[in-house]
């Protein structure tokens, strides 16, 4: 990792370094990061919770292992993944464009995405992607919507670093549309403090609705990552994963 990296990094700087470079490569511990998106991760009173950090912490104990999980900006955190081994993230969306970059262990928490704009802005008009194109769209840089919408032909993008900034923007009117998760939506919308009647949602993208994953950097432990998938169909099977999503999610069937 370059000197510029580890700038980046901020206040968990030395954390990181430790980390990275006080043991041997074969000592390394694991190491978990995630970004801040309810609710399926996001911190509280200095501790993961969310219904994805559920299903994490309860792999950990299945499997009888401690991991720090440490809240980044959600690119910092792709891409410090996928440069260091024994690290993992969550939550992910697996699409085409990642499936040989990483280690997938496997879903931990259902995701529906949909294009949203501003109820009052009567200038939109979207019953199709292709009528989509026609407009400005807000993404999080690196995230899983702006791939798939440069696959898709998208060219027009306000990018920004946090996703939260595109449904300030959406209300100003600075953006015409947002491709955001249902259920983190409305997280987001409540917590900035605005009202969800503002908004209209259009349709949902199908071929990005699926599940969201924990994932390790190509080069970690063999040994780790597996440890990992069987502790995460273990407490499947138990139904532990369905109690989380329960506690957090009302899923139409």
């Amino acid at each position: 990792m370059s000197i510029f990296c580890l700038h980046k990094f901020g206040p968990i700087s030395a954390a990181l370094f430790l980390l990275l470079f006080a043991l041997p490569s074969w000592a390394k511990p694991l190491t978990i990061l995630t970004e801040d998106f309810p609710p399926y991760n996001f911190e509280r009173d200095g501790k993961a919770r969310g219904l994805s950090s559920e299903v994490v912490q309860a792999v950990l104990k299945e499997i009888g292992l401690q991991a720090s999980i440490i809240f980044l900006p959600w690119k910092r955190a792709y891409l410090t993944v996928q440069s260091n081994e024994n690290f993992m993230i969550y939550s992910i969306a697996r699409i085409p464009e990642r499936e040989n970059m990483f280690h997938w262990v496997g879903p931990v928490a259902p995701y529906k995405t949909s294009f949203y704009k501003l109820k009052s802005n009567k200038t939109v008009h979207v019953n199709s992607l292709e009528d989509a194109k026609e407009y400005k769209v807000g993404v999080a840089s690196a995230d899983v919507i702006e791939i798939y919408l440069k696959r898709m032909g998208f060219r027009s993008f306000s990018r920004v670093h946090d996703d939260r900034l595109n449904i300030r923007m959406l209300a100003q009117g600075h953006i015409d549309l947002i491709a955001y998760d249902e259920a983190s939506f409305l997280h987001v919308v409540k917590n900035e403090g605005l009202n969800p009647s503002r908004f209209e949602r259009l349709f949902r993208l199908e071929d990005i609705s699926d599940n969201l994953y924990l994932a390790f950097n190509k080069n970690s432990k063999p040994e780790l990552v597996q440890k990992f998938i069987t502790g995460l169909e273990t407490i499947r099977e138990k139904g532990i994963i369905d109690q989380i999503h329960a506690k957090y999610l009302r899923l139409e069937k």
